[in-house]
C-alpha cells in the first residue's frame, strides 16, 4: 500500500513531528504532527511505503515506515498553503439580528464579489468528495474486500442515508463492541458535518455593501418561494443568515480534521489483521482515537443515550 503525505501546514520551532530524512538533501521532511509531544514512539504498522515531497529541494521519493522518526523541530518553516483566517466558534448568524440595516442582493455570481468567502466555500464543498473516498476505503476495510470493489458499491449508493446504512451494516457484522462504538461516533460526526456542507452546497448567496467581508445565505426553497410569489419581505429577511469568514473557516477545517480522523480509524481497523504488532498498536491507539476533538463528544452523547435507554428498559420491566 502506498500512502501519499504532503504537509502544507507550517512547522513551528519546539513542536513535535513525525519526519523522515530527505533522500535528496538530507534535511528533515516533516510529515505529521506528533500530538503526544514526543511521549510515544512512532505508531505505524504494516509494510506500506510513504510517498513524500521535500519542500526544500523538491525531491520526491518513497520511504519505508521504518524511516519515520519522532523529532522536535529546531526551526520554523513556512507552510505551503495560503494563510487562513482565524476560525470562529460561532454558527451562522440571523441577518435581521446581527445586521439589521443591511440590504441584500441575491443572484448568480454575487458570491464572486466576496472572493475570500468564495474560496473557503469552495474548500468546503469540494472536500466532501475526498472525504467520501475515505468512506469507500473504510467500507473496503470493513468488508475485507479490495478498494475498487468497495468503491463501486459505495459509488452506486446515491443517498447519504444509503451510504450510512451500508457502512453501519458492514461495521456491525465485523467489529467488536468497543470498535463499533468508535465507528458509530465517527458516523455521527460525519452526519453533523454533512449537514453544514450541504447547506452551503445547495443554498443561495447574496451580498450587502453593509457587510463588506462576509456572505449572506438563504435556503434554496425559501429563496424560490419568495422569488415566485413575491411574499412578505420581512418574513423572507428573517430566513437569511450571515456566514462570517471565521465560521466558514471553522467548517472547512473541521471537515479536514474529520478527513484525517477517518484515515486514522481505517489504519486502526486495518491492524486487526494478522500483524505481529497489531494488537499492541490497537491497544495503545484506541484511547487516543476516542479522545480526538468532536469524536470524544460524539462518544459521550452515544454513551449517555445508551445508559438512558437501559434505564428506561429496566424501569419498564
Amino acid at each position: 500500500m502506498l500512502y501519499r503525505l504532503y504537509r502544507r501546514d507550517p512547522v513551528k520551532k519546539g513542536s513535535w513531528y513525525y519526519a523522515v530524512t530527505c533522500k535528496g538533501c538530507d534535511q528533515l521532511i516533516y510529515l505529521l504532527d506528533d500530538n503526544s509531544q514526543g511521549k510515544t514512539p512512532v505508531q505505524m504498522v504494516g509494510d506500506g511505503s510513504l510517498s513524500a515531497p521535500c519542500l526544500r529541494c523538491a525531491h520526491d521519493d518513497l520511504y519505508a515506515v521504518s524511516d519515520v522518526q519522532v523529532v522536535q523541530s529546531t526551526e520554523d518553516i513556512m507552510g505551503a498553503r495560503p494563510l487562513r483566517v482565524e476560525i470562529s466558534a460561532a454558527s451562522r448568524k440571523p441577518l435581521w439580528k446581527s445586521y439589521p440595516r443591511a440590504k441584500v442582493t441575491f443572484g448568480v455570481g454575487y458570491l464572486e464579489d466576496r472572493p475570500a468567502a468564495a474560496a473557503i466555500i469552495g474548500r468546503i464543498v469540494t472536500s466532501w468528495a475526498d472525504l467520501e473516498v475515505q468512506c469507500a476505503q473504510l467500507l473496503a476495510e470493513l468488508m475485507g474486500t479490495n478498494i475498487p470493489a468497495a468503491a463501486a458499491v459505495f459509488g452506486s449508493l446515491r443517498s447519504s442515508r444509503a451510504q450510512h446504512d451500508a457502512l453501519s451494516a458492514a461495521a456491525e457484522s465485523v467489529l467488536n463492541d468497543a470498535d463499533f462504538e468508535l465507528f458509530t461516533a465517527h458516523m455521527a460526526r460525519r452526519a453533523s458535518l454533512e449537514k453544514e456542507r450541504n447547506d452551503l452546497a445547495h443554498g443561495c448567496f447574496g451580498v450587502s455593501v453593509a457587510i463588506p467581508d462576509h456572505i449572506v445565505w438563504v435556503a434554496q426553497a425559501d429563496y424560490l418561494t419568495f422569488s415566485a410569489t413575491g411574499g412578505d419581505p420581512d418574513a423572507f429577511r428573517k430566513k437569511q443568515f450571515v456566514y462570517e469568514l471565521g465560521t466558514l473557516e471553522r467548517i472547512a477545517q473541521e471537515i479536514e480534521e474529520f478527513y484525517n480522523q477517518l484515515r486514522s480509524l481505517i489504519g486502526y481497523l486495518w491492524a486487526r489483521r494478522d500483524d505481529p504488532h497489531g494488537a499492541a498498536f490497537r491497544a495503545q491507539r484506541y484511547p487516543q482515537l476516542c479522545s480526538q476533538p468532536h469524536i470524544r463528544q460524539a462518544l459521550d452523547r452515544a454513551r449517555t443515550t445508551k445508559r438512558e435507554q437501559k434505564a428506561r428498559a429496566k424501569a419498564r420491566s
